[in-house]
Parts: structure tokens; C-alpha cells; sequence
């Protein structure tokens, strides 16, 4: 497994857990809640929890598969010996 795929999953990992911190902090407040209403209200959809929730999905989705694509290579490189 490559290390660059590492970096960019945990990047990803970072910009999720950015995006749920806007979210969370969406909900709780009153005042972000009529400003984002009154002056972007196709950005309500995206703030509201939604895109988080996706984003944690395909997070967890990739980890799995780069999880799956490590063991795949470890047990190759293993499997691969040469007799004599």
C-alpha cells in the first residue's frame, strides 16, 4: 500500500471531521441558522447534517477498502517466495 494513500485518507478523515464541526455548530446556533436562511438557503441542505452523515459513509467505506487493499499486499509480498 502506498503511503500517499495514507496522507489522502487521513486528509479526507480531516475535511469530515471539519464538516461535521460546521454541521454541529449549525444546529446549535440560532443566529447562524436565519443568517445562512436569509442569504444562502441552498447552503441549508449541505450545514444540516446531511453531508456529514454522507461523507462519514464513504469515510468509513474507504477505510475499508484501503484496509482490505493493505492485507491483499501483505499476503502477496508473503505468499512470493522463491525455493532453492
Amino acid at each position: 500500500m502506498k503511503r500517499e494513500y495514507v496522507v489522502i485518507f487521513a486528509q479526507f478523515g480531516l475535511i469530515v471531521l471539519l464538516v461535521y464541526g460546521l454541521s454541529a455548530e449549525y444546529r446549535s446556533n440560532a443566529y447562524q441558522q436565519d443568517w445562512i436562511s436569509s442569504n444562502a438557503p441552498w447552503l441549508q441542505y449541505f450545514v444540516n447534517g446531511y453531508l456529514a452523515a454522507m461523507l462519514l459513509g464513504v469515510f468509513i467505506g474507504g477505510g475499508v477498502l484501503l484496509g482490505a487493499d493493505y492485507w491483499r499486499n501483505r499476503n502477496k509480498k508473503t505468499s512470493l517466495r522463491t525455493v532453492g
